[in-house]
């Protein structure tokens, strides 16, 4: 039988000037006997804000597992877009390509997954609505592990400004 502890989301703003929050996510759970802690930690998140007439924009978050089991991002979602996915950078004979990445990426114990701009990220298709700079869009993020966890992610035409980070989240 599952066990699992469930605490509310919240965000910490660590300073004004910074725009800096971070979120962690928890979940300890006793199935037959064996409990297990997961524990991630996310920070600098961002979405870009759209640009011109582009139907798509992409959203970036660094994700650190401070658990003791691997976790795996599954999924992202966001009301703004028709379809949000999580998308992989490859090299394959000197050729860059970006793709749907289907099956997640996974963390490990002590790793942390980064998405950002050039590299893996989150890709909004079909852009609902416009994220603009100045504005904050919630992003679902969903783990194996940890559940789903929604960010509140600042829009900026420059994201990578060490943008967000997020606090206590368990299940």
């Amino acid at each position: 039988m599952k066990i699992a502890t469930v605490f509310a989301l919240s965000l910490l703003a660590l300073t004004a000037c910074e725009g800096k929050q971070q979120t962690t996510a928890a979940a300890t759970s006793n199935v037959n006997g064996v409990i297990t802690n997961t524990k991630v930690l996310m920070t600098d998140y961002a979405m870009r804000a759209a640009l011109g007439t582009n139907p798509n924009t992409a959203a970036y978050v660094t994700i650190k597992n401070g658990g003791d089991k691997s976790e795996k991002l599954l999924s992202a979602t966001c009301a703004c877009a028709t379809k949000t996915t999580l998308h992989e950078m490859t090299m394959k004979d000197g050729v860059m390509s970006m793709g749907e990445n289907t099956g997640g990426f996974e963390i490990k114990p002590g790793e942390t997954l980064v998405l950002a701009p050039g590299g893996n990220h989150i890709m909004l298709e079909g852009l609902t609505d416009r994220p603009a700079e100045g504005q904050t869009v919630n992003v679902t993020l969903t783990f194996d592990g940890a559940g789903p966890v929604t960010l509140a992610m600042p829009v900026s035409n420059a994201p990578l400004a060490k943008s967000g980070t997020s606090e206590e989240h368990a299940h």
